[in-house]
């Protein structure tokens, strides 16, 4: 059973388990080719009823800060030394050329949303549609950084939540599209990767990170 289908029959249980199925089996084969975002279409202040109409209605959830780690090995020996595990693809993502590692230290400050927030119906809405949305509203996608070192800093994570970090994929070596998803199952805190595809639809209460530019302080 793939992540989106565990979404798809029960949202809530299927936060509480995702996290095994995806660190027992590697990432299948995905589409290849960056995300592609649909065009906004008008004016960019979303509208929907019930939904923020800009960047100030949406409250921070938690700032953290990059570029404490320079390089994937000490990336990984400070997973490691935590005891966060990390599944099979998103180690693998984490040492890939396109994974960028911050130069010097700086602070993001973070939200969540959910597609349901950002105005879909209930059920399940494509990734792609949900960014374009979320940055309808001013908020970015997060740096690939962003999975590793929320999953350090949120130690404090929920049993049975878990986040779907919003970010331009990185492809495997064979180029396999994957993003990350920071959680936790009740065994342990979880970074896993899964399907970067940006028609993969998943449930309207599946939690997502994105940056708000608007509240960035750099060091």
């Amino acid at each position: 059973m793939t992540k989106a289908a565990i979404y798809r029959c029960a949202p809530w249980i299927g936060a509480a388990i995702v996290g095994a199925v995806v660190a027992l089996f590697p990432t299948a084969a995905m589409p290849q080719g960056r995300l592609q975002l649909p065009e906004p279409a008008g004016d960019a202040t979303v509208s929907v009823h019930g939904t923020p109409k800009n960047l100030a209605d949406i409250a921070v959830w938690k700032r953290i800060t990059l570029g404490t780690y320079k390089g994937v090995n000490a990336m990984r020996d400070a997973l490691d030394a935590a005891r966060m595990r990390v599944g099979e693809s998103a180690d693998e993502i984490l040492g890939r050329p396109a994974f960028p590692y911050s130069k010097t230290q700086n602070e993001l400050d973070l939200v969540v949303v959910t597609a349901a927030d950002l105005g879909f119906p209930t059920g399940s809405t494509p990734v792609a549609e949900i960014y374009r949305r979320a940055m309808q509203l001013g908020l970015e996608l997060c740096p690939a950084e962003v999975g590793p070192q929320l999953r350090l800093q949120y130690a404090n994570q929920p049993l049975g939540e878990f986040q779907h970090v919003a970010m331009q994929p990185i492809a495997t070596w064979r180029g396999d599209l994957v993003d990350l998803t920071v959680g936790n199952g009740g065994a342990g805190l979880l970074l896993l990767g899964g399907d970067g595809n940006g028609d993969l639809k998943l449930h309207s209460r599946v939690k997502f990170v994105f940056v708000s530019p608007a509240r960035i302080a750099m060091q």
